[in-house]
């Protein structure tokens, strides 16, 4: 036997007892989908019912678009008008369209009724995302356009608070967070501040803050607005950042660049440090501008193109590109009962000596340091390897209203793959179902979930070269439904 069939199956050995032991398959049972339909044995198939068309859903409008996510918002119908537009379903959904630019869309179809398509907005500040180019410190013009990006809603239940002397274990970062944003106030996606994280090729790592129209009228804007775009510089210039990432907690900012560039830069308390969750909230709070941000590189994504960076619902970072899905370690996750230094997020103060304090206060002290590149280089996620995941355009991570927790990617070869993400209690570690969504697409080069429409949208390009209003919005039903 030579070495390299030795070598080869060693390989297919080790892949195996990876899947084998590590991962649940496609032998899951199936519940019902949001339109109450069942999920098909094997998948939506475009060609037959539901996705007979795979042009049907807004079609000769988009360009190249490289996803989309929805905003809550207090919204019921578009230009708050039901008798002449249709709902909104309590929110929006912005379209990462390389046509244009990032935009908020706007809901077509019957009046009163469910939106059965999407159109472009008029340009408009409030609505379409342009990003400033950035030189030597100072906005020299506008123009770049974000390529991909993510966004948070922290919310506040003041019933979670800790109390001085009296700390509450149930409160988390994120509702600590959100509650010093509201100052106690008692709120939900719907109505609290919305965060939009994105990237510019000519600027670097911004936020947005979206947030309801206040004294909304009859024909006019519904639902949230963006307001003043904040840059983080403490990011050095000139990295070609494309693709921003927050962490669901809200504890972290992460950027990295689809040309060809490994390194992962993340910044810490994005939003303002809003202190130990198991203290009372500062009642002088404020989102600080993101100059005052500690950011630095943490690392390196370990891809030869990162196409896609997302936070996963797991709260870990999932890089995608040339050729696979890479993760801190190849089973990512930690917790107390097991800690693993080279996990995240304990991987930014692994091998940093003279540490003092608790976790939060040793991440503060690594970031103002600016002690880069402890968690090295990410390596081949398992779960995903398990999955045959290859070069994927878009990674989706999307979490239910009960909490449970799903992945969404689409590899080459025409398909969209669905994994249900789930923590081991004993381990922290992270634990992949997953199986075949969808078939027969063209060159994905997005996904978005629709909450409002209760449907997956898989943007495609048949073109495979980004012709102007020639891609394909592949409206799905949305199945989370994995046991």
């Amino acid at each position: 036997m030579t070495r390299r069939s030795r070598n080869t199956r060693k390989l297919r050995q080790i892949t195996a007892l990876v899947a084998a032991s590590t991962f649940i398959n496609q032998n899951v049972a199936w519940a019902a989908c949001a339109d109450g339909t069942l999920f098909p044995a094997g998948g939506f198939i475009v060609g037959q019912a539901p996705v007979a068309d795979p042009n049907a859903f807004s079609p000769g409008i988009f360009t190249g678009t490289a996803g989309s996510i929805f905003v809550p918002d207090n919204s019921v119908c578009e230009d708050n008008d039901c008798l002449h537009k249709p709902q909104t379903g309590g929110g929006h959904n912005w379209a990462f369209d390389q046509g244009s630019t990032l935009n908020k869309v706007v809901d077509t179809g019957p009046p009163g009724g469910p939106a059965t398509g999407w159109a472009l907005a008029p340009n408009s500040p409030s609505v379409s995302i342009v990003l400033p180019i950035i030189k030597g410190g100072r906005v020299t013009n506008l123009g770049d356009v974000p390529l991909q990006g993510q966004v948070i809603t922290p919310t506040c239940n003041p019933g979670l608070l800790s109390a001085a002397g009296v700390p509450n274990k149930a409160n988390t970062y994120f509702n600590q967070l959100g509650c010093s944003i509201s100052h106690g106030v008692a709120n939900d996606a719907h109505s609290a501040t919305s965060f939009l994280f994105v990237a510019g090729i000519k600027g670097g790592l911004f936020y947005i803050p979206l947030d309801n129209v206040k004294n909304p009228t009859t024909g006019g804007p519904a639902g949230k607005l963006a307001g003043a775009i904040n840059y983080y510089s403490d990011i050095p210039e000139g990295q070609k950042l494309t693709n921003a990432a927050v962490s669901p907690d809200g504890m972290f900012a992460m950027a990295t660049s689809i040309r060809r560039a490994q390194p992962i830069y993340a910044c810490l308390n994005p939003l303002g440090d809003p202190g130990d969750p198991s203290q009372p909230i500062n009642p002088n709070f404020f989102v600080p501008p993101a100059a005052q941000a500690k950011c630095m590189q943490i690392g390196n994504n370990g891809l030869a193109v990162d196409l896609t960076t997302d936070f996963g619902p797991d709260n870990q970072p999932y890089f995608g590109g040339q050729r696979v899905v890479n993760t801190f370690n190849a089973t990512p996750g930690s917790n107390a009962l097991n800690p693993v230094p080279s996990a995240w997020p304990q991987c930014i103060i692994q091998n940093v000596g003279g540490l003092t304090g608790t976790f939060a206060q040793q991440l503060q002290t690594v970031f103002n340091n600016h002690s880069a590149g402890h968690c090295g280089n990410a390596t081949a996620n398992g779960g995903f390897t398990a999955a045959l995941i290859t070069q994927p355009q878009a990674i989706l991570p999307h979490t239910t209203v009960n909490g449970d927790k799903y992945m969404y990617a689409g590899p080459l070869g025409g398909t969209v793959v669905q994994f249900k993400i789930s923590i081991d209690p004993f381990s922290g570690l992270t634990q992949y179902n997953f199986r075949t969504y969808l078939t027969g697409v063209a060159l994905t080069t997005g996904l978005g979930v629709a909450d409002d429409l209760g449907s997956l949208i898989v943007m495609n390009d048949p073109t495979a070269v980004g012709l102007a209003g020639q891609e394909r919005m592949t409206k799905v039903p949305l199945c989370e439904d994995m046991q």
